[in-house]
């Protein structure tokens, strides 16, 4: 864990030098883990900047690919990131996602699958909403944005909502895929409201 904490600090280090990190929210965030942290993936750097105000360590979902490079993959692996593959039921991802959330720790997910390109959002998978049935984990919706292209003293604005309870996402053990959907629409809705809101504010 002392390796999380060491990346994460030089990371920031050069990231307030090189951006100007605008963050709100901040009371919402919990006190300890046991929940999921969701966001928008624009960039590289989003699961960084998004983790530095938790009070816990971020663990988080990383497609296949990322980890195919040994010392790329060797390197997420000890900051706590596990591999999901994206086209397939990950079944060892599921239940490393259970495992995080058991263990006081906070789970990391972009719903989206991978960053986009263009800065608007893309639809958003049901991984999220699955892993919250499972876990009965509450949710804070979070949300990164930024005008322009990303440079040298751009602002970014880092923003996160209020945690939303496991009850509020209308979920049982029978949930059907479509229910699930639903869910995840709610939930990821909240992310594009924190979007909205961060864009009127730029």
């Amino acid at each position: 864990m002392w390796l999380y904490y060491f990346a994460k600090a030089i990371c920031m280090i050069a990231f307030n030098i090189w951006y100007k990190l605008d963050y709100h929210g901040l009371e919402n965030i919990p006190s300890g883990g046991g929940y999921i942290l969701m966001s928008n993936h624009r960039s590289m750097i989003d699961p960084i900047i998004l983790a530095e105000k938790a009070h816990g360590q971020v663990r988080y979902m990383g497609k296949m690919e990322l980890f195919r490079n040994p010392i790329l993959g060797w390197a997420l692996r000890t900051i706590g990131t596990f591999p999901v593959d994206r086209g397939a039921g990950d079944t060892s991802a599921i239940d490393n996602s259970r495992k995080v959330i058991e263990e006081g720790d906070i789970l990391g997910i972009f719903p989206e699958g991978h960053r986009s390109k263009t800065g608007e959002p893309l639809r958003p998978k049901s991984g999220v909403a699955l892993v919250a049935r499972l876990t009965e984990a509450p949710v804070l919706p979070c949300s990164v944005y930024w005008e322009g292209k990303l440079g040298f003293r751009r602002k970014i604005v880092i923003r996160y909502g209020e945690l939303i309870p496991y009850e509020a996402m209308g979920l049982t053990e029978s949930s059907s895929a479509r229910e699930l959907r639903n869910a995840t629409q709610l939930l990821f809705g909240k992310v594009l409201e924190s979007i909205e809101v961060s864009k009127n504010e730029y």
